[in-house]
């Protein structure tokens, strides 16, 4: 009986890590392919113009969620109910940011993204604590439709404003969940004692995360413009397709790492994978892109460059998992500091000398940076990777 058990336990957990893998897995491919096919319907200049409020919204999400995600993450399976508390911290902190953007950067589309982004954040990462992976992984889906209908129907309306309008709105439907979810628990302050230093530090990982994300697109606007961020924006979301397998794997990697099982073999076929990738890439790339999108000619050099990241990015994504299961949260934070850091100067200095090029070659090695960092640690810590280099 108890064989059995163990076997029922495995066979669930392996349901339940498939499911959520699949559905990251499919939401991002739908976002990633939409603001692709996006690149088609707007040129290079437009399309600019969308990546740099893209990098807006996604940095003002970032400080209005409170670091919410993973607070919810750790306590909800505990059985400790905190829920209302940090439901209520966010809707605050949402109203706060998306009023405050509203005045220094006059763009009406932006006002309701840091409310909607924590609403469907705190939902969605409830759900997970709880274990509801089904409900997860479909809410995740329906959430990603939503946006590329209403996107898509406002574009008409409202051009590139009503692209981040229509992203915005798709959050709001799961407010009903959030309201189901608050009258759970009591919003009660003192719960959160003792919790305020993991809050914290969660939250800075988290703004340094999305910081790394979108800092090159806040740089590259003011600096060079919307004709360069264009061409450059479309290259960003094929790395962004290149690394869905790799976040996912990291996904189920995570806590088994925790417990310290490795997964080489796993950690192996997925850099293999990122090979691969990155072979097919620069292959393919000057023979789709003039096919497909005739207006970004100038993204080929660009996405066969950011190809070349697609490796040590993976490294770092797959070495981070056996840090973060040790508690080795300090190593990736710092590297992320170097990354950014690495991407912000190498922009401004490269840039200005060989124009997207340089910004281009600035992002690897922003990358190879961070991945260098992390696998000198990572060997001082005799944490045992050295199969996979």
């Amino acid at each position: 009986m108890k064989i059995f058990d163990k076997y029922k336990e495995k066979i669930l957990k392996i349901k339940n890590i498939t499911s959520v893998g699949i559905s990251n897995l499919t939401s991002n491919a739908i976002s990633g392919l939409f603001w692709i096919y996006l690149a088609s319907l707007l040129g290079t200049e437009k399309y600019g113009e969308l990546g740099y409020l893209l990098a807006i919204i996604g940095i003002l999400g970032g400080i209005a969620s409170f670091g919410a995600a993973n607070t919810l993450l750790v306590y909800v399976p505990k059985g400790e109910k905190i829920q209302a508390v940090i439901f209520f911290v966010v809707l605050i902190s949402g109203t706060i940011v998306g009023i405050t953007s509203y005045f220094i950067f006059q763009n009406e589309s932006i006002l309701l993204y840091p409310l909607g982004y924590v609403i469907f954040s705190v939902v969605i990462f409830d759900l997970a604590g709880k274990k509801c992976f089904a409900n997860y992984g479909k809410y995740m889906v329906l959430q990603r439709t939503l946006m590329v209908v209403l996107s898509l129907v406002l574009y008409k309306y409202q051009g590139i404003d009503g692209i981040i309008f229509g992203y915005s709105l798709s959050f709001f439907p799961f407010g009903i969940l959030m309201y189901k979810s608050f009258r759970e628990s009591k919003i009660d302050f003192s719960i959160l004692k003792g919790k305020m230093g993991f809050i914290i530090n969660n939250y800075v990982k988290q703004i340094l995360t999305i910081v790394n994300f979108n800092v090159d697109k806040l740089i590259i606007f003011p600096f060079f413009g919307s004709s360069v961020l264009g061409p450059y924006q479309l290259g960003f979301q094929i790395f962004v397709l290149a690394m869905l397998v790799p976040n996912v794997v990291i996904q189920y990697t995570l806590p088994h790492d925790a417990s310290g099982i490795k997964n080489l073999k796993l950690k192996k076929y997925t850099v293999l994978t990122s090979i691969i990738i990155t072979i097919i890439t620069i292959s393919l790339s000057p023979i789709i892109i003039p096919q497909f999108l005739p207006k970004f000619d100038e993204s080929i050099q660009v996405i066969q460059i950011m190809s070349l990241s697609f490796v040590p990015q993976s490294l770092s994504i797959l070495y981070s998992s056996e840090l973060l299961g040790s508690g080795r949260t300090k190593i990736i934070l710092i590297a992320t500091i170097i990354s950014i850091s690495t991407l912000s100067v190498g922009i401004i200095l490269f840039g200005e000398k060989y124009g997207l090029f340089g910004i281009t070659v600035s992002f690897v090695i922003g990358k190879i940076a961070e991945f260098l960092f992390i696998h000198i640690k990572k060997d001082n810590l005799k944490h045992d990777f050295r199969t996979l280099s």
